[in-house]
C-alpha cells in the first residue's frame, strides 16, 4: 500500500509504502510543510503509483512552492 503521513511536530509529511504480509513500513523521504500550509490552504503529498509500479509522484511545497515530485522506487520494489 501507499500512503503518506500529516504533518508531525517537526512538521515533515512522510510518504511510505506499506508491506501488508510482513507488517513492514518503508519511508519513502521526509517532505518539510511550510507554516503557511496550513488549515484550508495545506498541501497534501497525495502520492500516485506509476502504472509501472516503479515510481511514486507527490505534491510538496518544500522547496518554496507547491510542485510535483517523482520518487524512483524500483531499489525497493524490484
Amino acid at each position: 500500500m501507499l500512503c503518506d503521513s500529516y504533518p508531525d511536530r517537526h512538521r515533515n509529511q512522510n510518504p511510505y509504502l506499506y508491506h501488508v504480509p510482513t507488517d513492514r513500513l518503508v519511508p519513502l523521504g521526509h517532505f518539510l510543510s511550510p507554516k503557511q500550509y496550513t488549515g484550508e490552504w495545506r498541501c497534501d503529498l497525495h502520492p500516485r503509483l506509476s502504472r509501472d509500479g516503479r515510481s511514486v509522484t507527490i505534491d510538496s511545497p518544500h522547496q518554496g512552492g507547491r510542485q510535483i515530485y517523482l520518487i524512483d522506487i524500483r531499489g525497493i520494489v524490484g
